[in-house]
Formats: C-alpha cells, sequence, structure tokens
C-alpha cells in the first residue's frame, strides 16, 4: 500500500468513526487514484458523501480535516446525498472525472445511480476551457519576469488541462488512456496541436526538477497554443455537429 494510500484510509476511517451511519461514501479520486501521485505536486483529493450536510456535520469533522490540511493536502470535498444526487447536470466534468478514477475507501458506490449527459459534459468542457485560457494568458503577465513562477505556473496547471482533456476524449466516445501522456497525445491528434510542449511540462512535473523558462522558451509559448488550437478545434467540431443536426 502506498502512503498516499495509507493516509486516505486512515482519514477514511475516522471519518467512520465520527459519523456512523450518516457517512455513505468516501472516495480517493484524482492522481493518487490513477496511480501518477506526484509528492510536492498532486494533491491528494477525497470525495465525502453524507446522509445530511449542515453546520453540526461541518464542526464534528473540523479538529480532523484542520489536520488533514495541516499536512499538505486540500479540504475534501463535500456533499450531502440530496446534492450528490442532483449535480451531476451541473458537474459534468467532475462527475466523469472520478467515476472513471477512484478508489471507494468507505460505503457505497455513488454512481450507480447517477448519469452523466453528454450535452451538459459538452458545456462544461467548452466553459473550462475557455476559463482556463484566459486565466493562463492572465498568469503568463503576472509571471512573466520571473522564470521560476512560469515554471510554477505551467506544471500546476497541467492538471486541470489534463481533465479537459479526458473530459474531450470523452465527448469523442473515445477511451481515455490511463497515462497522462497518453491523454494529451490523443488530444493533439484530434485537436491538431505540437503535444511537444505539455509532454515537457508533464515531464517537468514528473521529475520534480528545476524548471524555470522564461517567455521565449518555445515550451511557453507551445504551450498556450496548445490550448488555443484545442479551443478553436472544439469551436469547429461544435459548429459541425449544430450544422447536421439542423439538416
Amino acid at each position: 500500500m502506498t502512503e498516499e494510500r495509507r493516509k486516505a484510509d486512515d482519514f477514511a476511517r475516522e471519518l467512520g468513526r465520527i459519523f456512523g451511519d450518516e457517512l455513505v461514501s468516501v472516495l480517493l479520486y484524482g492522481s493518487a487514484a490513477r496511480g501518477e501521485y506526484r509528492p510536492g505536486f498532486s494533491d491528494l483529493n477525497l470525495l465525502v458523501i453524507l446522509r445530511d450536510l449542515g453546520v453540526e456535520q461541518l464542526r464534528r469533522a473540523a479538529s480532523l480535516t484542520r489536520s488533514w490540511v495541516a499536512d499538505g493536502n486540500p479540504p475534501p470535498l463535500l456533499f450531502s446525498s440530496r446534492e450528490w444526487r442532483g449535480s451531476s447536470d451541473v458537474f459534468p466534468l467532475e462527475y466523469s472525472d472520478i467515476r472513471d478514477s477512484h478508489v471507494l475507501l468507505v460505503g457505497s458506490d455513488p454512481f450507480v445511480e447517477i448519469r452523466i449527459r453528454r450535452e451538459h459534459l459538452r458545456l462544461q468542457v467548452e466553459h473550462e476551457l475557455r476559463t482556463k485560457k484566459i486565466q493562463l494568458r492572465e498568469a503568463y503577465l503576472v509571471t512573466g519576469e520571473s522564470p521560476e513562477e512560469i515554471g510554477q505556473l505551467l506544471t500546476r496547471s497541467v492538471s486541470t488541462f489534463l481533465a479537459i482533456f479526458r473530459g474531450i476524449l470523452r465527448l469523442e466516445g473515445a477511451t481515455v488512456p490511463g497515462s497522462a501522456p497518453e491523454v494529451v497525445s490523443a488530444v493533439a491528434s484530434r485537436a491538431g496541436f505540437d503535444p511537444a510542449p505539455v509532454l515537457a511540462v508533464l515531464e517537468a512535473r514528473r521529475t520534480g526538477e528545476r524548471f524555470a523558462p522564461t517567455l521565449n522558451d518555445p515550451t511557453v509559448a507551445g504551450y498556450l497554443a496548445a490550448v488555443e488550437r484545442t479551443v478553436t478545434w472544439l469551436d469547429e467540431a461544435d459548429l459541425q455537429t449544430r450544422r447536421e443536426a439542423e439538416v
């Protein structure tokens, strides 16, 4: 058992002790569930579903969560049972990503009754991709004079674009590869961008070695170009779909 899995199991058991039958499910998801966890770069992501979720439940879990966050982890993603069942149309990208890469630590499988509609996923994928493209440009402006900050920006942002890329492959009806480089290459072949800059960022994230490119570095320009080309390609594909639907 990996160290991150042991930590997740310990946290889930403590939640079970605190909430008993009120605890519906605890899932480990993200890079740790896919076997791509990298200390110092990856987050240890947990989804927690309770029968009811209010201030009282938050109070009871506060001390445990404070220790969890102090250990360098993000707070768990919390849902009540009702919220979970009613939110697949709002968070289809996140739901599909967790569904396809998770480890059930405690309780029952929360995806048994969940249905993710393609049109909901398409809308969120487009919204997230456009939003992250704008944010990436803004971040280049802010970090442009610091190669160290640019490197940190790229290695931290790549996990978000990977989630969007996996969503794109699901929209295409394609099998989502298990490894991050394969995901990038699969989307690059469809959208028509050079995968090398994104793969270089992934490699820097994997190794943890110093990565400090300037704005003049081809990797920096190529990374943004890959995102921009994917937005254009998604627009073109969506336009073609609408035209076919109108015929």
